[in-house]
């Protein structure tokens, strides 16, 4: 046994001389290309030229902003076997939210595979409590979950006797390599949950084909009752049942089982919800007077545990002597299964989770990202930090509520069934009224990623937090399989980011007594998302457009300024693959994250600019749109193949065609006028043919659907027409009002 003075966990710096050279070199690169651009201004047919050197501004302020994501990068590791040796006893309460909104758009079987492998974590079952809140007010949803409230009675011991680390039922028995160099004894074991889950899967497999739950299967549950005719998903009073509760149910061997409580909020007709963020607060209000551990897990209802240790590896943290009392909550990567081999969506956004979170680690902490983070209670109640004794773990547990009536019940030691009507109340729209819910206590309202400005705000109140990344993925979401999926929820990301720059949040004004300017930075860095598409596209276009006129905007290949631009794009590209490669990708893997980046950033962050713009002049709302996770069986072998999936008429898809198609027109136009006139064209040109072939290449994917495939993922043939309809428009427009050079410098 270790002696008691060792550290729970440690903290690598990870400092590069290198990098910090590297970037000071490129700095001095960035500063010479503004120098030529001021100094080289043409006298006329000048806007081009401004239009390029305004988007090359804006690529260099990003670029600034992203530097602090790697001044500081640190890693931590974690020592759970040591938590155990010295506070197995002392481990605190830890209550999970789990949160749906939609059976058909995410499958129950997701939603309790999910359930099962949070309820089976390796944590004392008499300290776990699980919420699940239900958004849609399904009782489809509710008989899914009441079918795996008894599974779990059989799957939990299963899980502890072996020490598995898949609990979720679905990956777990879908893994071949689980039954290799077992015994006799785990076989026999293994045959009786394997048998149960397929019968769970098809009993609410043949439900959700029926669409209803029928009636001699509601009479199973007295919670049924609480679905009466005239409820919608928008219209329904407050439903909170319990289905596991800790010393009434008890698994197969006799042990106590964890609680599992459903919780189905009010909802009406022209009362605001605030989507996740009202779900949220609500499961914070219904747990407080419940279970009110000092701890909380939020889980999306599709990211399951793959490392039955993650809650352990967390305490790591919350559990330190000397600064434990720091931390309002930990958060781990957010990983996905189901990737392509080359990650064809770029889902894994191994740039954000292995490289920038990483580096703001080292400042004052990660954002929430809304899942896979382990929350202090009172933190997330809206608690500034207070120091603490160096014996934290033994704290009591928190709970802000509306009413001094609340607040006895939620210190009563009563069971969740003796409040469940207190429960219900706290549950309906009139309990927020008059309170300071979403303003300044729980979840915070007010843009789409309330995750991430609520982290900000817990920031700003004097908290820090940590970045926990064990070798096995802590949770595993599954990822959008086809690309309108991945631009809708790269929108609702990139809006969600730029409501928090434009409300009183906003991370240049906010909490600058509380906040370090580089931790602003980094949130400043992602809530320009959306703006950054203005550079993005401009640089897509003018260059493309003036090479099709035969205009030059950049040095001849005999100037020396010309090697400079080409040592800036060349040192870019190539720092970008390298580091790719160092944390685990492959050149493939890199080629596709290029590519969704520069799709993203001509779609999804216009269409999320267009959005906010209309919101802040009153004209529109920003919504919440649910991701689909059903996967179509010729979609997920298309998708396996790596093959682009388009399929339905999107908007999102005619930015990236019509940049596509005009940068196809310009290439083919551009080169018979090299091929005219000669050297002398050539030689101006270079670098507009460069970034021209850059991007017909990197749009292979795109101008193949639209003009060489044949199946139903295809580019829809209304996209293709208007897409190549704006293309030509714009191509022509150019024509009139970019006047044709005659190759020389500008």
């Amino acid at each position: 046994m270790e002696p008691d003075g060792f550290p729970l966990y440690t903290t690598q710096e990870k400092k590069s001389l290198i990098y910090r050279v590297y970037a000071c070199v490129h700095f001095s690169g960035i500063t010479g290309l503004i120098y030529y651009r001021l100094m080289h201004i043409p006298s006329e047919n000048y806007w081009p030229w401004i239009v390029i050197f305004v988007a090359e501004l804006g690529f260099s302020y990003r670029w600034i902003l992203e530097q602090t994501f790697r001044w500081w990068p640190v890693q931590r590791t974690v020592f759970p076997k040591r938590l155990s040796q010295r506070f197995e006893r002392d481990l605190p309460p830890m209550d999970i939210f789990i949160c749906t909104a939609d059976p058909i758009k995410e499958p129950p079987l997701t939603l309790i595979n999910t359930v099962l492998s949070a309820l089976a974590l390796d944590y004392p079952v008499e300290k776990l409590s699980c919420y699940v809140s239900d958004d849609g007010g399904s009782p489809l949803t509710f008989y899914a979950l009441l079918e795996a409230s008894r599974f779990a009675k059989i799957w939990i011991p299963f899980c502890a006797n072996y020490s598995i680390q898949d609990r979720s039922p679905d990956a777990y028995f879908s893994n071949s390599n689980a039954m290799e160099n077992v015994n006799l004894h785990f076989t026999r074991d293994w045959k009786h949950p394997n048998k149960m889950y397929l019968e769970l899967k098809d009993r609410i497999n043949k439900v959700m084909e029926m669409g209803s739950v029928p009636a001699d299967k509601q009479k199973e549950h007295k919670g049924f009752k609480d679905w009466v005719s005239g409820n919608s998903r928008r219209d329904h009073p407050s439903i909170v049942q319990i289905l596991l509760e800790k010393g009434e149910d008890r698994d197969i061997q006799g042990n106590d089982l964890p609680d599992l409580i459903y919780v189905s909020r009010e909802k009406r007709p022209g009362i605001p919800h605030h989507y996740k963020a009202g779900a949220l607060n609500v499961l914070l209000r219904v747990s407080g007077v419940m279970s009110n551990a000092p701890f909380i897990l939020t889980l999306d209802c599709d990211m399951y545990t793959n490392n039955c240790e993650a809650l352990r590896q967390a305490m790591c943290f919350f559990m330190d002597p000397k600064t434990g009392d720091q931390f309002a909550y930990v958060q781990f990567p957010q990983s996905f299964h189901g990737i392509t081999k080359n990650d064809l969506y770029a889902n894994n956004l191994k740039t954000i989770f292995d490289i920038q979170y990483e580096g703001i680690d080292g400042i004052e902490g990660p954002f929430y990202v809304g899942t896979g983070c382990v929350h202090r209670r009172d933190a997330l109640c809206g608690s500034e930090r207070r120091e603490s004794s160096s014996k934290y773990h033994k704290a009591a547990a928190y709970s802000i509520v509306c009413t001094e009536e609340d607040e006895s019940v939620a210190k009563d030691k009563t069971s969740p069934s003796k409040v469940l009507k207190h429960a219900r109340d706290l549950a309906n729209c009139t309990s927020e009224d008059n309170t300071l819910w979403g303003k300044e206590i729980g979840m915070i309202y007010g843009c789409a990623v309330e995750d991430v400005l609520t982290g900000f705000v817990i920031h700003c109140r004097g908290w820090k937090s940590i970045y926990c990344t064990p070798k096995r993925n802590a949770f595993l979401g599954c990822a959008p399989n086809n690309l309108n999926d991945t631009l809708i929820q790269h929108k609702r990301w990139a809006v969600g980011h730029m409501e928090f720059f434009v409300s009183k949040f906003c991370p240049c004004l906010y909490g600058i007594q509380r906040t370090l300017i580089a931790q602003r930075m980094c949130h400043s860095f992602y809530s320009l998302w959306c703006l950054s598409s203005i550079h993005i596209l401009c640089y897509g276009l003018i260059p493309g457009l003036c090479f099709l006129r035969g205009q030059s905007l950049f040095p001849k290949a005999s100037s020396s300024w010309f090697f400079l631009f080409a040592a800036l794009a060349v040192s870019a590209y190539s720092y970008s693959l390298i580091e790719f490669i160092w944390i685990g990708g492959s050149f493939k893997t890199w080629w596709n994250d290029q590519r969704m980046w520069m799709i993203k950033s001509v779609s999804s962050y216009p269409f999320g600019l267009i959005e906010v713009a209309g919101k802040l002049i009153g004209v529109s709302e920003v919504g919440f749109e649910v991701t689909n996770k059903v996967v179509d069986s010729e979609a997920a072998e298309r998708y396996e193949g790596e093959i682009f999936e388009f399929g339905v008429a999107s908007a999102l898809f005619v930015p990236p065609a019509t940049l596509a198609v005009i940068n196809l027109i310009s290439l083919a136009g551009g080169l018979a006028r090299i091929l005219q006139e000669g050297y002398s064209a050539f030689e101006c040109m270079i670098l507009q043919l460069v970034l021209c072939s850059f991007i017909v290449i990197i749009s292979y994917p795109i101008l193949e659907a639209m003009l060489m495939r044949k199946d139903t993922g295809r580019m829809p043939a209304s996209i293709t027409i208007l897409s190549i309809s704006v293309a030509v428009s714009v191509c022509s427009v150019a024509s009139m009002t970019i006047p044709a050079s005659s190759g020389e410098e500008i």
